[in-house]
């Protein structure tokens, strides 16, 4: 049975092509291949930290000196965030946060963790809707205007 560092590394890895899979010391690990940062799964019983603190051994561009413990919910979010940039480019903000929350779900589904975003600000339809009709009103009004003094 995986630990729930060990499911989070694999979804990691999972992100192609972001990421992919890697073999460090028996693990499974994620390596990225933009950078060559390789991400363990962190389980150490000495620690006294639950499964469900769910933390990985970041290697800076794969320097085994350069290491951080990081929440692995944390690092995968960011990591996600990225995939779907990269997925969703050209796209609308709906296809964007769509896809969002359907691989959130999924993270969820696989790893029984939850993923962290920061939620944004999205303008009310009402908002979108005046911005419209303001819109029409002004090329229209312009419109008058120019045919009145003769702009042409």
């Amino acid at each position: 049975m995986r630990t729930k560092s060990e499911a989070i590394v694999c979804f990691i890895s999972n992100l192609l092509p972001l990421y992919t899979h890697v073999q460090v010391e028996g693990q499974t690990c994620a390596l990225s291949l933009l950078d060559g940062t390789t991400v363990a799964p962190l389980v150490d019983h000495d620690t006294g930290l639950s499964d469900d603190d769910a933390w990985v051994m970041v290697y800076w561009q794969g320097n085994p000196d350069r290491k951080s413990e990081v929440s692995a919910t944390l690092f995968a979010s960011h990591a996600v965030l990225r995939y779907i940039e990269l997925r969703s480019a050209g796209l609308p903000a709906d296809a964007f946060r769509n896809e969002r929350d359907r691989l959130s779900e999924h993270f969820g589904h696989k790893t029984g963790a939850s993923l962290y975003f920061a939620e944004g600000w999205v303008e009310p339809e009402s908002a979108v809707r005046m911005k419209r009709w303001g819109a029409k009103v002004f090329g229209v009004l312009a419109s008058v205007l120019a045919k009145h003094f003769g702009v042409s």
